[in-house]
């Protein structure tokens, strides 16, 4: 199977001026997010597949206000800065999955257990943009494409499949653990992740089927040199739905969310002070099946 996803954030920022830094003006703007994602999935076996993915795009803060700042600007992470390296592509995932239960062809219910390795790129943050060690601060970004951190990922899916509406729901919980501080001395935080979607029949009306979502995600502590990275810890919940249509030999989906921040603050915010923060989600994802087997496969088709 082939997919192609693009997820796009708007995030509309405030927080008050920074203790001590005698600015005298608070600060304000938004950041934007575009992320193409595309996939492969392939079945080894009649029990497993593997999935690919590798996330291409950018984020881009629009700055308002005349004020200069050393911490915001007119900035994205397609370019270098003082304190981060540049550029579009983001963190490769290998994902395997096991079909531990399965009702057969039909209704009923699916159960995979899975687990792989997420790989960072070269777009990060190089240096602490808290300057959690005392430093004299001096012009610095707060955001990045990726962590620069590998993860070990861990997922179990559950999904049920009947005749009456909806007629497909169920949920993901999805685990990443960084392995090691990676070489700039971050280490990113243990992402926890449960969401529950469901699907209608189609609907003659909008000749498609109309689904939803609510997903929690949590994130604890992340730390720069061994210190406690500013609102690095954050609980989010997202409700969210759209519609799936049949879009030539494939399908296509499109979903709006809107993220609640029930715990922590924004992750680009430095410090406790006051601040607002809105966000909204938009994507549109692609999905195609291929009928056909990979030769050498084959053999393994009943391997467990």
């Amino acid at each position: 199977m082939f997919a192609l996803d693009n997820v796009n954030q708007y995030v509309d920022w405030w927080h008050e001026e920074l203790p001590g830094s005698g600015e005298g003006f608070d600060h304000e703007g938004t950041l934007f997010s575009t992320i193409l994602i595309p996939k492969i999935t392939i079945g080894l076996s009649n029990y497993w597949n593997l999935t690919i993915s590798q996330s291409i795009g950018n984020r881009y803060m629009n700055w308002s206000g005349n004020n200069e700042t050393i911490h915001h600007r007119d900035e994205g992470t397609h370019t270098d800065f003082l304190n981060a390296i540049g550029g579009y592509l983001g963190d490769t995932e290998i994902l395997g999955r096991y079909l531990f239960l399965n009702d057969g062809v039909g209704n009923g219910k699916r159960f995979f257990v899975g687990g792989g390795l997420k790989i960072p790129s070269k777009s990060v943050l190089t240096s602490d943009p808290f300057f959690l060690n005392n430093e004299d601060k001096k012009e610095h970004r707060h955001f990045s494409l990726s962590e620069g951190v590998y993860k070990t990922v861990l997922e179990t899916q559950l999904f049920f499949k009947r005749e009456k509406n909806p007629v497909f729901f169920g949920g993901t919980f999805k685990v990443e653990l960084p392995i090691k501080e990676n070489k700039y001395g971050f280490s990113a935080s243990q992402l926890y992740s449960f969401s529950v979607s469901s699907l209608t029949k189609e609907m003659k009306f909008i000749s498609g089927s109309f689904g939803g979502r609510v997903s929690l995600r949590h994130t604890t502590k992340a730390y720069w040199n061994g210190k406690v990275a500013p609102n690095s810890q954050a609980t989010i919940l997202t409700i969210g739905g759209g519609g799936i249509w049949a879009f030539g030999s494939g399908t296509i989906g499109i979903n709006i969310g809107k993220p609640v921040f029930l715990m922590g603050a924004f992750a680009s915010i430095e410090g406790q002070q006051k601040q607002r923060v809105g966000s909204w989600e938009a994507s549109i994802g692609y999905r195609k099946l291929f009928n056909f087997t990979i030769p050498w496969l084959d053999p393994f088709n009943n391997l467990k």
